[in-house]
């Protein structure tokens, strides 16, 4: 594939890229950013796409599953913003918050991978139910399942922990 189709199919829908990685990641840098990995991922495939292939739909799952792991790794370590903002300024409430709200973490971390997502999502970014379907391809239901086992398990491990 030439550089002039490349750019004639794939560059017009650099805007509903962008939208899409937007609506999942909140974040405009970050949502560029995933918009720019996608062309140049896609450019060095270029030539084993199938031609047949839906442009848009091939670029909106990349753009997704690109989201995806960004969320994921946005969570690997705790995220400074989110300590600060369970945070007293007090400093000797600033060290006991910080170290439960690290507690709590590493017990997330205990949950299996897909409550672990699902709690984060919904939790920690605030995504809708909705967003979440869209971003992990659960169900409805599904998801609330996995929600209400996430926090059932942390209650009882922050109970067994006392934090």
């Amino acid at each position: 594939m030439t550089h002039e189709q490349f750019t004639a199919t794939y560059l017009p829908f650099s805007g509903k890229m962008y939208a899409l990685a937007y609506n999942l990641l909140r974040n405009r840098d970050e949502a560029r950013d995933c918009v720019q990995d996608v062309y140049a991922e896609l450019w060095n495939k270029r030539d084993s796409i199938e031609p047949d292939k839906p442009p848009l739909a091939l670029l909106l799952t990349m753009v997704r599953n690109n989201c995806l792991d960004r969320l994921k790794a946005r969570y690997a370590e705790p995220n400074e913003e989110i300590i600060d903002t369970f945070l007293d300024y007090n400093t000797e409430n600033r060290i006991e918050a910080a170290s439960d709200l690290s507690a709590i973490i590493e017990l997330i971390k205990q949950l299996p991978r897909d409550q672990q997502l699902v709690l984060r999502l919904r939790t920690i970014d605030g995504l809708e139910i909705e967003q979440i379907q869209e971003l992990t391809h659960f169900s409805r239901e599904n998801i609330y399942t996995l929600l209400s086992r996430a926090r059932k398990k942390l209650r009882e491990l922050t109970a067994t922990y006392q934090i």
